[in-house]
């Protein structure tokens, strides 16, 4: 969402042709993902990346929508900040080359008529990004582009327009720092440190545990690859504090890297409650193993108890709300009596001057 200074064109489009109608996924000499138009191209890496973080990001939709019922479509004017929140939208991908180039046509563009047999007959490269359309709407957007460029052409004329700092283009420190105070809560998740953790089975983890050599190394190696690893299930006791429900190798793992905090899920049971829970996390963990991993069972009921036990978001919807009516409703009218009435007096003068 942003804020209009100047519509530079305003217009509209032909219907979308019938087949504009889609959404696939096809493998080709690269990866492509069809929606209506748009052809999106990634190299495997970088749509891996793509769909993992649509992926949590759905997840945390549906658990925001779930703790708030009263959520309208284009009811609230702004960012609600879910889904990995501030650091997802902080954080630099990972899977390209650099951060700023796609492995595929980074800094490619070009407009192309396509032969009589070619579905689309005009297709706009546009980096690693293709719009497909017919002719007709191509000249709508060609004329757009054209009134566009002589309005933006004359604005800067007559105007100084200086560009401004803006969070979401300044993050090399954010990225080159490890995400400095900014707390990201998705699925339910919680960085809970250490020393409010303990054990209803070892009370010296490291020294009583004795686990399998490999299997820590194999999740420390995720932790270093990935900079995460599947939460940690804990109860919360009568007094407060925290014991391990499941997720004994991990919090090991992460006392080795000696880290100060875990990602946990906290539930509201207390751990004497939860003996049906470890049996079954238990079978789930030996199927996973017997399969190598390749349903994942396992980390599924992790997500399952974030999405239902951690009421991060409830309410948020309707708290959101009552905080944003008056504040935005002021800042819309400062906007009004800033920008409007320059407008207003600029279009007098003008109709004035004639």
């Amino acid at each position: 969402m942003g804020s209009v200074k100047k519509y530079l064109h305003k217009g509209m489009l032909p219907e979308r042709e019938r087949h504009h109608s889609r959404l696939f996924v096809d493998l080709a000499e690269n990866i492509h993902i069809h929606h209506r138009e748009f052809r999106t191209v990634f190299s495997l890496n970088e749509y891996f990346e793509y769909v993992d973080i649509i992926t949590k990001s759905t997840h945390d939709v549906r658990n925001f929508l779930a703790q708030n019922p009263d959520y309208t479509e284009g009811k609230y004017p702004t960012t609600l900040m879910i889904a990995g929140g501030k650091e997802r939208q902080l954080t630099f991908l990972k899977n390209s080359k650099k951060p700023n180039k796609s492995d595929y046509y980074s800094n490619d563009f070009a407009i192309e008529l396509q032969d009589e047999y070619v579905t689309d007959e005009i297709h706009i490269h546009y980096r690693d990004f293709r719009i497909g359309i017919d002719r007709n709407c191509f000249r709508e957007v060609a004329k757009g582009f054209n009134q566009a460029l002589e309005e933006l052409n004359n604005f800067e004329h007559d105007n100084t327009y200086k560009r401004k700092t803006h969070s979401d283009r300044v993050i090399d420190d954010f990225n080159s720092h490890n995400k400095k105070n900014v707390e990201t809560n998705q699925m339910g998740v919680k960085s809970v440190p250490l020393e409010k953790i303990s054990s209803n089975w070892y009370n010296n983890i490291e020294i009583e545990l004795q686990p399998d050599s490999k299997w820590i190394s194999s999740l420390i190696n995720q932790f270093k690859e990935d900079g995460q690893m599947v939460p940690i299930v804990l109860s919360t006791e009568s007094n407060g504090d925290h014991l391990i429900i499941d997720g004994h190798h991990r919090y090991y793992a992460v006392k080795k890297m000696k880290l100060p905090e875990i990602s946990a899920v906290i539930t509201k049971m207390k751990h004497s409650e939860t003996e049906k829970f470890r049996q079954a996390q238990v079978l789930l963990k030996e199927f996973d193993i017997q399969t190598h991993f390749e349903y994942d069972f396992s980390s599924f009921l992790q997500s399952y108890i974030g999405f239902n036990l951690n009421r991060y978001y409830a309410r948020s919807f309707n708290n959101n709300m009552r905080k944003m009516k008056l504040w935005y409703r002021i800042l819309r009218k400062i906007k009004w009596l800033i920008f409007g009435k320059r407008h207003i007096f600029k279009n007098f003068n003008e109709s004035h001057n004639r």
